[in-house]
């Protein structure tokens, strides 16, 4: 009786170790696709990606990657933007970038207020807003700008700004 007992309990024991181990590596990371830094979907023009010691990781937008590189100093080897206009990937520091305007590219498909049963939910803090947009060039980021609003600059600015959110 003792031994099949002590079966049992082993047993058991095997499950919920493997249970539990497979609960964390189901969820202690995001998906290849999902971004690093919010966890949201990647955006086909938006995609900012660092090249860490351990590989590359992307995240939805230049504002997310700015913020991993913020809060992980020094862990990103380089650097990329996407261009919005060509989808190709240019080297962060040379970009320019827009931010705020009227296209919330991270956030266009979620609603920033919702209707609970307990009342309204509002967004107060979002880390992907405002819109950080990375250009090529100049020329192409005051388009978008006079076509959209926001700000135009250059990587330093940009980092200031997303410092001080």
């Amino acid at each position: 009786m003792r031994f099949r007992d002590a079966i049992i309990s082993l047993a058991s024991i095997g499950v919920i170790t493997t249970l539990g181990l497979w609960a964390y590596l189901s969820v202690s990371r995001p998906a290849a696709d999902l971004c690093r830094v919010c966890e949201r979907g990647l955006h086909q023009g938006m995609t900012y990606r660092l090249e860490l010691a351990g590989g590359t990781e992307d995240a939805c937008c230049p504002r997310c990657g700015m913020h991993y590189q913020i809060e992980h100093p020094g862990t990103a080897n380089k650097v990329w933007a996407t261009d919005v206009n060509t989808g190709r990937f240019i080297a962060a520091e040379s970009a320019v970038y827009v931010e705020g305007g009227d296209i919330a590219h991270c956030t266009m498909h979620s609603t920033p207020v919702e209707r609970q049963p307990q009342g309204v939910a509002v967004r107060d803090f979002d880390r992907c807003l405002p819109s950080l947009v990375a250009f090529a060039s100049r020329e192409e980021a005051e388009t978008y700008r006079n076509e959209h609003g926001g700000d135009v600059l250059d990587y330093r600015q940009a980092m200031e700004r997303v410092k001080a959110l």
